[in-house]
Protein backbone atom coordinates (compact mmCIF):
# COMPACT_ATOMS: atom_id res chain seq x y z
CA UNK A 1 0.00 0.00 0.00
CA UNK A 2 1.44 3.85 -0.63
CA UNK A 3 -0.09 6.85 1.06
CA UNK A 4 -2.79 7.11 -1.26
CA UNK A 5 -4.25 3.87 -1.40
CA UNK A 6 -4.85 2.33 2.56
CA UNK A 7 -6.92 0.01 4.12
CA UNK A 8 -9.98 0.73 6.12
CA UNK A 9 -12.41 -1.27 8.27
CA UNK A 10 -14.74 -0.39 11.44
CA UNK A 11 -12.17 0.70 13.84
CA UNK A 12 -10.44 3.74 11.21
CA UNK A 13 -13.36 4.30 8.98
CA UNK A 14 -14.35 7.81 11.09
CA UNK A 15 -10.90 8.66 10.85
CA UNK A 16 -9.41 7.51 7.18
CA UNK A 17 -12.69 8.53 5.09
CA UNK A 18 -15.27 10.35 6.89
CA UNK A 19 -12.58 13.57 8.76
CA UNK A 20 -10.31 13.00 6.45
CA UNK A 21 -12.52 13.98 3.42
CA UNK A 22 -13.12 17.52 4.50
CA UNK A 23 -9.00 17.69 3.77
CA UNK A 24 -8.94 15.79 0.33
CA UNK A 25 -11.67 13.65 -1.41
CA UNK A 26 -11.70 9.98 -0.01
CA UNK A 27 -12.78 7.02 -2.93
CA UNK A 28 -13.84 3.63 -1.21
CA UNK A 29 -13.59 0.77 -2.83
CA UNK A 30 -15.99 -1.96 -0.83
CA UNK A 31 -14.28 -5.37 -2.25
CA UNK A 32 -14.31 -8.79 -1.35
CA UNK A 33 -11.67 -11.54 -2.34
CA UNK A 34 -13.88 -14.09 -4.02
CA UNK A 35 -15.43 -11.49 -6.30
CA UNK A 36 -14.00 -11.34 -9.76
CA UNK A 37 -15.29 -8.09 -11.14
CA UNK A 38 -12.95 -6.34 -7.90
CA UNK A 39 -9.99 -8.16 -8.75
CA UNK A 40 -10.56 -6.04 -11.82
CA UNK A 41 -11.69 -3.04 -10.94
CA UNK A 42 -9.13 -2.61 -7.92
CA UNK A 43 -5.97 -2.46 -9.71
CA UNK A 44 -7.10 0.10 -12.03
CA UNK A 45 -8.55 2.34 -9.04
CA UNK A 46 -4.75 1.55 -7.39
CA UNK A 47 -2.89 2.71 -10.31
CA UNK A 48 -4.80 6.13 -11.22
CA UNK A 49 -4.51 7.02 -7.06
CA UNK A 50 -0.71 6.13 -7.60
CA UNK A 51 -0.76 8.82 -10.36
CA UNK A 52 0.92 11.88 -10.22
CA UNK A 53 -1.40 14.81 -8.82
CA UNK A 54 -3.78 12.14 -8.37
CA UNK A 55 -5.99 14.35 -5.88
CA UNK A 56 -7.90 11.82 -4.10
CA UNK A 57 -7.35 8.77 -1.20
CA UNK A 58 -8.24 5.75 -2.28
CA UNK A 59 -9.57 3.45 0.91
CA UNK A 60 -10.33 -0.40 0.07
CA UNK A 61 -13.07 -1.78 2.41
CA UNK A 62 -13.40 -5.50 2.54
CA UNK A 63 -17.17 -5.87 2.97
CA UNK A 64 -16.68 -9.43 4.19
CA UNK A 65 -15.00 -8.14 7.26
CA UNK A 66 -16.85 -5.23 7.51
CA UNK A 67 -20.44 -6.34 6.69
CA UNK A 68 -21.78 -3.78 8.97
CA UNK A 69 -20.64 -0.43 7.58
CA UNK A 70 -21.42 -2.43 4.12
CA UNK A 71 -25.02 -2.72 5.26
CA UNK A 72 -24.53 0.70 6.77
CA UNK A 73 -24.03 2.42 2.86
CA UNK A 74 -26.20 -0.14 1.53
CA UNK A 75 -24.12 -2.40 -0.56
CA UNK A 76 -26.29 -4.93 -2.63
CA UNK A 77 -23.31 -5.69 -4.93
CA UNK A 78 -19.64 -5.12 -5.51
CA UNK A 79 -17.50 -3.98 -6.32
CA UNK A 80 -19.08 -0.61 -5.41
CA UNK A 81 -17.08 2.58 -5.25
CA UNK A 82 -18.51 5.58 -3.29
CA UNK A 83 -16.65 9.10 -3.50
CA UNK A 84 -15.88 11.12 -0.18
CA UNK A 85 -15.73 14.77 0.35
CA UNK A 86 -16.86 16.73 3.42
CA UNK A 87 -17.80 13.94 4.83
CA UNK A 88 -20.90 12.53 2.64
CA UNK A 89 -20.91 9.94 -0.41
CA UNK A 90 -20.95 12.87 -2.98
CA UNK A 91 -20.63 10.06 -5.86
CA UNK A 92 -20.94 6.97 -6.81
CA UNK A 93 -20.81 3.95 -9.20
CA UNK A 94 -21.67 0.26 -9.27
CA UNK A 95 -19.77 -2.91 -10.97
CA UNK A 96 -16.22 -3.12 -12.70
CA UNK A 97 -16.56 0.03 -14.97
CA UNK A 98 -13.47 0.25 -18.13
CA UNK A 99 -10.87 2.93 -16.87
CA UNK A 100 -12.00 5.67 -19.39
CA UNK A 101 -15.21 5.59 -17.24
CA UNK A 102 -13.63 5.29 -14.10
CA UNK A 103 -11.25 8.45 -15.31
CA UNK A 104 -14.24 10.35 -15.61
CA UNK A 105 -15.56 9.70 -12.38
CA UNK A 106 -12.60 11.22 -11.14
CA UNK A 107 -12.13 13.78 -12.99
CA UNK A 108 -16.07 15.14 -11.87
CA UNK A 109 -14.91 14.48 -8.52
CA UNK A 110 -11.95 16.36 -8.74
CA UNK A 111 -12.91 19.22 -11.06
CA UNK A 112 -16.17 19.75 -8.21
CA UNK A 113 -13.11 20.08 -5.61
CA UNK A 114 -10.93 22.69 -7.74
CA UNK A 115 -14.51 24.79 -8.71
CA UNK A 116 -14.47 25.39 -4.60
CA UNK A 117 -11.52 26.95 -2.76
CA UNK A 118 -13.37 26.13 0.44
CA UNK A 119 -13.97 22.90 1.34
CA UNK A 120 -17.45 23.01 1.51
CA UNK A 121 -19.34 24.02 -1.87
CA UNK A 122 -20.98 27.65 -1.52
CA UNK A 123 -24.75 27.22 -1.33
CA UNK A 124 -27.39 28.99 -3.94
CA UNK A 125 -29.28 31.63 -2.35
CA UNK A 126 -33.26 30.32 -3.03
CA UNK A 127 -34.78 32.88 -5.12
CA UNK A 128 -38.15 33.66 -3.42
CA UNK A 129 -39.51 34.11 -7.00
CA UNK A 130 -40.94 30.67 -7.95
CA UNK A 131 -40.16 30.62 -11.71
CA UNK A 132 -36.79 31.96 -10.70
CA UNK A 133 -36.68 29.30 -7.90
CA UNK A 134 -37.49 26.17 -10.34
CA UNK A 135 -34.25 27.30 -12.77
CA UNK A 136 -32.02 27.19 -9.82
CA UNK A 137 -33.19 23.40 -9.45
CA UNK A 138 -33.04 22.97 -12.92
CA UNK A 139 -29.84 24.49 -12.78
CA UNK A 140 -28.51 22.08 -10.32
CA UNK A 141 -30.26 18.85 -12.00
CA UNK A 142 -28.58 19.24 -14.68
CA UNK A 143 -24.82 19.68 -13.04
CA UNK A 144 -26.00 16.66 -11.39
CA UNK A 145 -25.60 18.45 -8.34
CA UNK A 146 -29.47 16.16 -6.78
CA UNK A 147 -28.59 17.14 -2.58
CA UNK A 148 -27.89 20.91 -3.85
CA UNK A 149 -31.26 20.78 -5.79
CA UNK A 150 -33.15 18.97 -3.20
CA UNK A 151 -32.11 21.91 -0.77
CA UNK A 152 -33.35 23.97 -3.29
CA UNK A 153 -37.16 22.26 -3.65
CA UNK A 154 -37.91 22.71 0.30
CA UNK A 155 -40.55 24.91 0.97
CA UNK A 156 -41.13 25.77 -2.30
CA UNK A 157 -43.25 28.46 -3.05
CA UNK A 158 -47.20 28.44 -3.99
CA UNK A 159 -47.73 29.04 -7.28
CA UNK A 160 -48.33 27.41 -10.77
CA UNK A 161 -44.59 26.21 -11.00
CA UNK A 162 -44.86 24.18 -8.36
CA UNK A 163 -46.39 21.31 -9.63
CA UNK A 164 -43.63 21.15 -12.07
CA UNK A 165 -41.44 21.34 -8.38
CA UNK A 166 -42.88 18.72 -7.31
CA UNK A 167 -41.97 16.42 -10.59
CA UNK A 168 -38.50 17.34 -10.30
CA UNK A 169 -38.30 16.05 -6.76
CA UNK A 170 -37.84 12.20 -7.36
CA UNK A 171 -35.55 12.68 -9.80
CA UNK A 172 -33.01 15.05 -7.25
CA UNK A 173 -34.01 12.48 -4.71
CA UNK A 174 -32.54 9.77 -7.04
CA UNK A 175 -29.54 11.89 -7.98
CA UNK A 176 -28.96 12.63 -4.61
CA UNK A 177 -28.69 9.13 -3.05
CA UNK A 178 -28.98 6.71 -6.31
CA UNK A 179 -28.24 3.79 -4.38
CA UNK A 180 -31.39 4.06 -2.22
CA UNK A 181 -33.67 3.61 -5.55
CA UNK A 182 -32.39 -0.07 -6.44
CA UNK A 183 -32.59 -3.29 -5.08
CA UNK A 184 -31.55 -6.33 -5.97
CA UNK A 185 -30.57 -7.13 -9.70
CA UNK A 186 -31.59 -3.68 -10.75
CA UNK A 187 -29.24 -2.04 -8.83
CA UNK A 188 -26.55 -1.76 -11.85
CA UNK A 189 -29.55 -0.42 -14.03
CA UNK A 190 -30.11 2.43 -11.69
CA UNK A 191 -26.85 3.35 -11.21
CA UNK A 192 -26.12 3.36 -14.82
CA UNK A 193 -28.62 5.98 -15.65
CA UNK A 194 -27.53 7.89 -12.22
CA UNK A 195 -23.87 8.20 -14.48
CA UNK A 196 -26.00 9.37 -17.88
CA UNK A 197 -27.65 11.42 -15.64
CA UNK A 198 -24.08 13.55 -14.61
CA UNK A 199 -22.74 13.17 -17.79
CA UNK A 200 -26.13 15.03 -19.60
CA UNK A 201 -26.63 11.72 -21.68
CA UNK A 202 -30.44 11.68 -20.85
CA UNK A 203 -31.03 9.49 -23.83
CA UNK A 204 -28.89 6.65 -22.26
CA UNK A 205 -30.49 7.53 -18.72
CA UNK A 206 -34.05 6.84 -19.78
CA UNK A 207 -33.09 4.08 -21.69
CA UNK A 208 -31.98 2.47 -18.21
CA UNK A 209 -34.99 3.69 -16.42
CA UNK A 210 -37.26 2.23 -18.75
CA UNK A 211 -35.42 -1.22 -18.61
CA UNK A 212 -35.79 -0.34 -14.54
CA UNK A 213 -39.97 0.40 -15.24
CA UNK A 214 -40.47 -2.78 -17.47
CA UNK A 215 -39.08 -4.73 -15.04
CA UNK A 216 -40.68 -3.27 -11.69
CA UNK A 217 -44.12 -2.94 -13.70
CA UNK A 218 -44.84 -6.70 -13.76
CA UNK A 219 -43.83 -6.95 -9.83
CA UNK A 220 -46.32 -4.05 -9.03
CA UNK A 221 -43.34 -1.49 -8.10
CA UNK A 222 -43.49 2.17 -9.50
CA UNK A 223 -39.98 3.14 -8.56
CA UNK A 224 -38.52 4.32 -12.19
CA UNK A 225 -41.69 6.17 -13.47
CA UNK A 226 -41.40 9.00 -10.80
CA UNK A 227 -37.61 9.27 -12.03
CA UNK A 228 -38.35 9.38 -15.83
CA UNK A 229 -40.78 11.71 -15.06
CA UNK A 230 -38.54 13.91 -13.30
CA UNK A 231 -36.01 13.65 -16.22
CA UNK A 232 -38.63 14.35 -18.91
CA UNK A 233 -39.69 17.22 -16.61
CA UNK A 234 -36.00 18.44 -17.01
CA UNK A 235 -35.57 18.12 -20.53
CA UNK A 236 -38.59 20.26 -21.41
CA UNK A 237 -42.29 19.56 -23.63
CA UNK A 238 -40.63 20.16 -26.85
CA UNK A 239 -37.72 18.04 -26.62
CA UNK A 240 -38.01 15.20 -29.33
CA UNK A 241 -36.19 12.64 -27.10
CA UNK A 242 -38.99 12.86 -24.82
CA UNK A 243 -42.15 12.44 -26.47
CA UNK A 244 -41.86 8.39 -27.44
CA UNK A 245 -40.70 7.81 -23.29
CA UNK A 246 -43.52 10.01 -22.08
CA UNK A 247 -45.88 7.33 -24.24
CA UNK A 248 -44.09 4.38 -22.99
CA UNK A 249 -45.22 5.45 -19.22
CA UNK A 250 -47.96 6.85 -19.51
CA UNK A 251 -49.73 3.67 -21.34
Amino acid sequence: MSNNVIDVHQGNFQTEVIQRSHKTPVVVDFWAPWCGPCRMLGPVLERLANEPDAGFVLAKLNTDQNQALAGQYGIRGIPAVKAFRDGRVVDEFVGAQPEPMVRQFLQRLRGATASQPQSRPQAAQPSRDPAQRLQQVRQQLQKGNGCEALRLLEHFPAGAEAERAARLKPLAQFLCRPSQAANGDLQDTYQQAANALRRRDYGAALYNLLTAFNREKAGGERRAQPIMEGVLELMGDNDPLARPYRQLIDA
